[in-house]
């Protein structure tokens, strides 16, 4: 709980959950009254604080997952990069955010997708 406090803390990109589409798709819209880039905002954090953006990206989009244990840059879904996060339980997500803060979160092809 406190990891997640103190990465709150730092992290001045927040994300809330938008909705779900018959896809299994989810998005989340960030929240924060910063000046946008949020592409470059996310480039600058290292792997633990990028972590914590893309769990709260996961939770939000109501997906089970109790903490991101590691992410690695995955190929660009419709022009914006993307990342698979792995939960603690070990279910990998992609989840892809735009410049505008918004996130989505699929499941990985193969996996069935779990939601919290």
């Amino acid at each position: 709980m406190i990891r997640h406090a103190m990465i709150a803390a730092i992290l001045p990109l927040s994300l809330a959950a938008c909705g779900s589409s018959p896809e299994a798709e989810n998005a989340a819209a960030a929240t924060n009254n910063s000046s946008g880039n949020y592409l470059a905002q996310i480039g600058q954090l290292n792997e633990k604080e990028r972590n914590g953006v893309l769990f709260r990206a996961i939770s939000d989009a109501g997906r089970a997952c109790q903490g991101v244990t590691r992410s690695i840059a995955g190929p660009a879904i419709q022009g914006n990069p993307s990342w698979v996060a792995t939960c603690d339980d070990g279910t990998p997500w992609v989840v892809s955010i735009n410049d505008k803060g918004i996130a989505t979160v699929n499941a990985v092809a193969g996996t069935p997708a779990k939601t919290g």
